[in-house]
Formats: C-alpha cells, structure tokens, sequence
C-alpha cells in the first residue's frame, strides 16, 4: 500500500474535523453575535389581526439549528474509531463525481419542474373534463389540497430521489419517510404558519 494511500484517512479525518468544528462556530455566533444585533423580529408573532405568523428570525433560526447537529456529527466523527473511520483517498474529482453532480441538479430541476407545475396542471385537467370551471390557477392558490399538491408531488421526488441515489435503493421503509417529511412540513408551512405560502403560491 502506498503511502498516499495510508495518509488518505488521516487527512479526510482532518478535513472532517475542520469542517465540523467551523459549522459550529458559525452557528454559535450567529445565535450570540448576528442573530441579536442584525434581527429585530422574533421567532414566532402575532399579527394585529390575532393571526400567528413567523417572525423575522424564525427562518435564519431554523437553518442555523439544523445546521448545528450536521457540525457536530463532523466533529464527533473525527474520532470516532472503526474500520469505518478509514476513509478514503481525497483530493480527487472522478467522473463519478461529475454524474452525481449532475443527477442531484437534475433531480432538483425536476423537483421543481413538478412544485411548480402541478396546481396549474390539476386546474387545466378540472376544466377538460367538464367538472367545473376555474378562470386560473391563482383562482384556488389558496383552497386545500390543490395549494399543497404541488409541493406534496415535488418534495416527494425530489426527497425518494435523494434516498435513491445514495441508497442506490428505494424500499418502502424510505418512501414512508419521505411522505412523514413532506406531510410535516406541509402541517408546518401550510397548517400552523398561516402567512406562510408554500411554493409555487407565494410567487403568485
């Protein structure tokens, strides 16, 4: 074995490591320094009409809070011992990684294609088939569960999707889980959050 190949470990181990711990600093001054000093609104508030709403700082909190679990996985990876923790050679980019690169932006485009597509399709398909008339699609981008479709079909491609190409494998077990997510944030986003449009409504 060569010896590029016995230092690969201990340098993905460092680069790990680095990563994780500078997600957690980032995280931690955005809650002690950025945070406080750049955000006046609060996480959740209430409206002069009673109505529950994100405050200016429930976004900006939630993505630093999910960030925080990936950092410290990082850093408790680095040492965590195991043939696991062998790693493998870095500092390489393969045609394998090209083609993954290129399937996670297809996937998301296609994602996408079908969040923002699905609603006017659903209206278009009413009026075909003579069970109603809707003069748009803005018309019912407020009426349950044509506000949501969208959403539900395109967050259910886009997170099978992801599990497919790192799984190589879709069991049911997975798809069961990307349906809880999506129907999780649709309750979040669509349910509790009234002021909080789901996409593509918001651009409407």
């Amino acid at each position: 074995m060569s010896a590029s190949r016995l230092e690969a470990p201990e340098k993905k181990a460092r680069w790990n490591l680095w990563l994780g711990v500078g997600t957690l600093v980032f995280c931690v001054l955005c809650f002690t320094v950025w945070f406080p000093n750049d955000i006046r609104g609060g996480i959740i508030e209430r409206t002069i009409s009673g109505r529950i709403a994100p405050g200016d700082s429930f976004f900006p909190v939630i993505l630093a809070g999910l960030m925080m679990p990936l950092g410290l996985l990082l850093t408790l990876g680095h040492f965590r011992r195991g043939p696991d923790n062998a790693g493998e050679p870095t500092g390489e980019i393969t045609g394998a990684n090209i083609f993954f690169l290129v399937q996670f932006l297809l996937l998301t485009f296609v994602g996408l294609f079908f969040m923002s597509n699905t609603g006017p399709a659903l209206v278009w398909a009413w009026n075909g088939l003579g069970l109603g008339v809707i003069s748009s699609y803005r018309a019912v981008s407020t009426t349950f569960p044509i506000n949501v479709a969208g959403f539900f079909l395109g967050g259910m491609v886009i997170t099978c999707g992801f599990v497919f190409m790192t799984r190589h494998r879709l069991r049911w077990r997975d798809v069961l889980i990307c349906l809880l997510t999506v129907l999780f944030l649709i309750l979040v986003f669509n349910g509790l959050l009234e002021d909080v449009s789901l996409p593509p409504n918001r651009n409407l």
